[in-house]
């Protein structure tokens, strides 16, 4: 049995709207998940550095490490990372 060329073409025009949507939604997919990452990574130094003043002030230390993290106390409420060399205020 032959195939004729009109639905030759047609399955081949079919194939490749479904490799278009398969890559598009493999995209879509890494966009999320990349996107989730850096959001993941904003939070858990937003805590560190949070963390890191809650036990200063506590235990009256001047310097924590916290996931390979240097902090020093430097005011009533900021933190000075020396790794990232760059100071945060603390919000409640």
């Amino acid at each position: 049995m032959r195939i004729n060329k009109k639905v030759k073409g047609f399955f081949i025009a079919e194939s490749m709207v479904a490799l278009m949507i398969a890559l598009m939604g493999v995209t879509t997919l890494a966009l999320i998940v990349g996107e989730s990452r850096q959001i993941e990574q904003n939070i858990e130094h937003k805590t560190d550095f949070t963390y890191a003043w809650h036990v200063m002030r506590k235990n009256n230390l001047k310097k924590i490490v916290v996931h390979d993290h240097v902090y020093y106390l430097t005011g009533k409420m900021r933190v000075y990372d020396e790794t990232n060399e760059k100071t945060y205020q603390i919000r409640k």
